[in-house]
C-alpha cells in the first residue's frame, strides 16, 4: 500500500567516526528495508550520509537501531540529523561514494578474520576452503591497504583483483554477508601464495603454505608476510631461535610468540578473563602474559623476563603455518633490528635474506607498514604498550579546528594530525635515527596529507630542537610550536582522560630536554593542556658519556656514586678500573657532562648496582630487568628525603643510595633491593604529591612517562594515590612511553592557540612558540 505523503517524513543522517570498511552501508541498507522506508546511503570522505524517508515511527526505531545496533568493528563519533521537505524517492539504495574533501580524520583499521570466516576456511567443500586471504565485511586488512577516502575496491589495493561472477553476486546481493564487502575475493580471483628461496627464486610447490609449514617445523626460518608487513618466524621449541636473535641482531630483547589456539596460550601463560577476551577479540594484539613457572619455551625467547609477548593466529594465513606438531611459532617483525618492518617483496629479500631462509609472500599490496600493537592488562584496563595493526590509526576528540601536525620525539617515534575536532594519531614508526625509519615518517606524513586532503597550518614539535622530527618540523612552512617533553606526555594523558582543568602531573621518563637546558625525567608538574609550572623533580646528578650514558648503565652508576664522594669501584666489580677511572676525571673536568634529573637513569643506577654490568641491546633493558627481579611480596622501603625549596620540591636521592649500598654490603638479595627500590619511589612520590595537593588544593593526578611501563611501579602507586583519596589517572589509550608524545603534542598546541599562550615553568622563562 502506498504511503501517505501527509504521514511521511524525510531526514538527511550525518554519520562520522569509523563508519567505512566496517559493512555500515550494508547494514543502513537492511534496517531501512526492514522497515519499508526509502532513500540511499552513501560514503562522502570518510563519513556517511544517509537521506531516509518513510513513516516517522518508522523512522525512529532506524535512528534507534542505527545508534545501537551498528556493526562490531563501527564506531560512531559523531550523530547530525535534520529534516528535509519530502522527495518521494521510490526504493532505498546503496549510491556511489563521494568523494569528499575536508572531512575528519577516521580511518578503518585491520580487523582481525572473523569466526564466520574461519568456519568457511576450515569446512572441506567450501570454495573458500583453507584460502588464506578469505574476508568479509566484518574482518580483514583495512588501514594496510587503503590508498584515498572514501574506503572501496577502488581505493584499496585489492583493485588489482577483479571479482569473479560468483564473488560480484555476493558483493551485489543485500541478503550476502559479503554484500559490498571490499576485500571479497575467492581462491578464482583473488591474491595467491608464493614460496621464494632466500635468492628469491620460487620453490615449485601446489601448496607453498603447506610446504612453509613443514620448513618451519624443519627449523627453518621463514619471512612471511602478512597483514601489515613481514614476520621473521620460526619453530618456538627449535635451536632456530638462536639463530633468528644473532642473525637478526637481536641477542636479548623479547621475542613475540604466536600460539595455536587459547588452549595452547593457557599452558604456556596465566591468563585472567579480561586477557583472554582481548586474545580472542576482533584486534588479536600481542598481549603481555606472566609466565608459568617452571617455564614450558625455551628462556631464550624472553631472558630475565617474567612476561611473554602472545598473540593468536589474526589472518587466516596463519592457521596454515602450523605444522601438526607445533603449537607454538615466534612471530617478530621482519626488519633487522633498528629498522623498520618490511612490507614490500624487494625489500624483505634484500633486507632479509641473510635471515631467512624461505619467503612465504602474495601478491596483495600492502600500503602502510602497520606493525602489531602490543598491550597488556594493568589495573583490569586494558593498556596500549605500542600502536600498531587493529589499533592504529587512533582517532579522539580534540578541541580544535585547527589543522596541526605533531611529529612527536626521536624513538618509537609516532605522528598525529588534528581537524575539526578530532586528532589522528599514527602507528608505531620507531627510531628516528635510523634512515630507513626516517623515510617511513616522512612517507606516513605524506600519506596522512594524500589520504585528508590535507595542509597542515602549525607543526608542534618537541622542544629539543636535536630530534629529526623537530627539524622536519622546523624546515616546514607555518607556524611552530615547541612543546616540551614531559608536558606533552602530561597532556596526551589529560586529553585521553578528558581533563581540562589543572592537574598535578607525574611524569617519570628517560631522557627530554627542560626548560633550564638540563634533561629531565622525574618530574611533578601542576598545570593545565596549555601551561605548567615545575613544583618539583629528582634531584639533578652530573651524568657522564652522553648517549653512552643510555647504553651503558654502569656509567649512571659511577656518576650517582661520585656525586656521593663515594668510590665506585667496590660496587661496580666487573667494569674495568680504567674505564671508572675515566668517568671520574671526565666528571671532574666537565667533559661531556649534564645534569639530569631522569628517573629513567636513576633506574639504570640501581639496576647497575643490582649487577647489570653490560651494555643495553635494547630500550631500557636494565630497568626492564630490574623491575623483573623484583619480589612481589616485600613492602620494606628505604629512607629518603623530599626537601623544599624555592625552585620547588626536591626529591634527594643520597639517603636511598646510601640504605641500598648498605644492602649491598650486608649480601642483601638483589630480588629484595628491587622490591625496596620500587617500594621508595612510590612511597616518596606518593609524599611528593600529597605535599603539592596541600599547597594547590588539586586532587586530579596524572601519571604519564616510559618509566610507567614499569607495572610494578605503577600499579603500586595507583593503589597508594587512591587509598589517599586521589583521583588517578594514567595512559590506556595512546602509550604512556614516547609513543604517545604526538597527541601529545597535538592537545597542547591546540590549547596554546585556544589560549594564545606560552608554556611556561617556574624558573620564570616564557617559551615563545617558534
Amino acid at each position: 500500500m502506498a504511503m501517505d505523503v501527509n504521514d511521511a517524513r524525510r531526514y538527511l543522517i550525518n554519520l562520522t567516526g569509523i563508519v567505512q570498511g566496517v559493512g555500515f552501508r550494508p547494514f543502513v541498507f537492511r534496517i531501512a528495508q526492514q522497515h519499508g522506508l526509502k532513500g540511499w546511503v552513501e560514503n562522502q570522505g570518510s563519513r556517511v550520509l544517509i537521506d531516509i524517508e518513510g513513516k516517522g515511527e518508522d523512522i525512529r526505531e532506524f535512528t534507534h537501531k542505527l545508534q545501537n545496533g551498528y556493526p562490531q568493528n563501527a564506531r560512531i563519533a559523531e550523530f547530525k540529523i535534520c529534516e528535509q521537505p519530502f522527495w518521494g524517492y521510490s526504493d532505498f539504495l546503496i549510491k556511489t561514494s563521494c568523494l569528499e574533501a575536508n572531512t575528519a580524520n577516521f580511518l578503518p583499521q585491520d580487523v582481525a578474520v572473523c569466526e564466520s570466516c574461519m568456519k568457511e576456511f576450515n569446512t572441506p567443500g567450501d570454495k573458500r576452503f583453507q584460502y588464506p586471504f578469505i574476508s568479509c565485511t566484518d574482518c580483514g586488512p583495512r588501514y594496510s591497504i587503503i590508498s584515498s577516502l572514501p574506503y572501496d575496491r577502488k581505493s584499496i589495493t585489492m583493485s588489482a583483483f577483479e571479482m569473479c561472477p560468483q564473488c560480484a553476486s555476493e558483493y551485489s546481493s543485500p541478503s550476502d554477508r559479503r554484500y559490498h564487502a571490499q576485500t571479497n575475493c575467492c581462491p578464482h580471483c583473488g591474491p595467491e601464495l608464493k614460496l621464494l628461496d632466500a635468492n628469491g627464486n620460487t620453490v615449485n610447490s601446489t601448496n607453498p603454505a603447506k610446504m612453509a609449514s613443514q620448513l618451519i617445523y624443519q627449523g627453518k626460518i621463514l619471512a612471511v608476510k602478512g597483514i601489515g608487513g613481514y614476520h621473521l618466524c620460526c619453530n618456538a621449541e627449535s635451536s632456530a631461535i638462536q639463530r633468528l636473535r644473532k642473525l637478526k641482531n637481536r641477542p636479548h630483547k623479547p621475542l613475540a610468540i604466536m600460539a595455536r589456539n587459547i588452549e595452547a596460550v593457557k599452558r604456556i601463560c596465566k591468563v585472567s578473563e579480561k586477557e583472554e577476551e582481548i586474545l580472542t577479540g576482533i584486534r588479536k594484539p600481542i598481549l603481555l602474559l606472566y609466565k608459568r613457572i617452571p617455564e614450558y619455551l625455551p628462556q631464550v625467547i624472553a631472558p630475565n623476563q617474567k612476561k611473554l609477548g602472545v598473540m593468536l593466529p589474526y589472518a587466516p594465513l596463519h592457521s596454515l603455518i602450523f605444522a601438526a606438531d607445533v603449537d607454538y611459532l615466534i612471530m617478530t617483525s621482519g626488519n633487522i633490528s633498528g629498522s623498520p618492518i618490511c612490507y614490500k617483496e624487494c625489500d624483505a629479500l634484500s633486507s632479509l635474506k641473510n635471515v631467512a631462509d624461505y619467503f612465504l609472500t602474495h601478491n596483495r599490496e600492502i600500503t602502510v607498514p602497520v606493525d602489531d600493537a602490543v598491550v597488556k592488562v594493568v589495573d583490569m584496563q586494558e593498556v596500549l604498550v605500542r600502536c600498531g595493526r587493529g589499533y592504529a590509526p587512533l582517532t579522539l576528540p580534540i578541541e580544535t579546528n585547527h589543522e596541526i601536525l605533531a611529529v612527536g620525539a626521536q624513538q618509537k617515534c609516532s605522528v598525529c594530525i588534528t581537524r575539526e575536532g578530532f586528532a589522528a594519531a599514527s602507528q608505531y614508526i620507531g627510531d628516528l635515527n635510523e634512515y630507513k625509519t626516517f623515510r617511513v615518517f616522512e612517507q606516513q606524513i605524506n600519506h596522512f596529507k594524500d589520504l585528508f586532503g590535507y595542509c597542515p597550518e602549525v607543526f608542534a614539535h618537541d622542544l629539543n630542537l636535536d630530534y629529526l622530527s623537530s627539524r622536519y618540523a622546523k624546515n616546514q612552512i607555518g607556524q611552530k610550536i615547541a612543546v616540551q617533553h614531559h608536558h606533552a606526555h602530561m597532556v596526551g594523558c589529560m586529553a585521553e582522560n578528558k581533563l581540562t582543568n589543572d592537574v598535578i602531573g607525574v611524569i617519570y621518563d628517560g631522557t627530554g630536554l627542560g626548560t633550564d637546558s638540563a634533561i629531565w625525567g622525574a618530574e611533578f608538574f601542576v598545570g593545565s593542556l596549555s601551561r605548567f609550572t615545575r613544583a618539583g623533580h629528582l634531584q639533578y646528578v652530573k651524568l657522564q658519556g652522553g648517549d653512552s650514558a643510555v647504553k651503558e648503565p654502569w656509567r649512571c652508576a659511577a656518576s650517582y656514586l661520585l656525586a656521593l664522594g663515594i668510590e665506585p669501584h667496590e660496587f661496580l666489580p666487573k667494569i674495568d678500573p680504567i674505564a671508572i677511572d675515566a668517568v671520574k676525571a671526565a666528571i671532574s673536568n666537565n667533559i661531556k657532562c649534564f645534569e639530569s634529573s631522569s628517573m629513567g637513569r636513576f633506574f639504570d643506577c640501581v639496576a647497575a648496582l643490582c649487577g647489570f654490568f653490560t651494555n643495553i641491546t635494547y630500550d631500557a633493558q636494565a630497568a626492564i630487568e630490574l623491575e623483573n627481579l623484583s619480589y612481589t611480596d616485600v613492602d620494606n622501603f628505604y629512607t629518603y628525603c623530599i626537601s623544599e625549596t624555592e625552585n620547588g620540591l626536591i626529591l634527594e636521592y643520597d639517603d636511598i643510595l646510601k640504605d641500598i649500598l648498605t644492602d649491598i654490603q650486608n649480601g642483601a638479595l638483589k630480588q629484595l633491593i628491587s622490591a625496596k627500590f620500587h617500594n621508595t619511589v612510590v612511597e616518596a612520590t606518593a609524599e611528593c604529591i600529597c605535599k603539592i595537593r596541600k599547597k594547590t588544593g588539586l586532587n586530579d593526578v596524572v601519571l604519564s612517562g616510559g618509566v610507567f611501563e614499569n607495572t610494578y611501579l605503577l600499579e603500586r602507586l595507583i593503589l597508594k594515590l587512591r587509598n589517599l583519596n586521589f583521583n588517578v589517572y594514567y595512559n590506556r589509550l595512546l602509550p604512556t612511553n614516547d609513543g604517545g608524545i604526538s597527541f601529545g603534542q597535538a592537545v597542547a598546541a591546540s590549547a596554546i592557540i585556544k589560549e594564545n599562550n606560552h608554556v611556561s615553568c617556574c624558573s620564570c622563562k616564557s617559551y615563545q612558540n617558534q
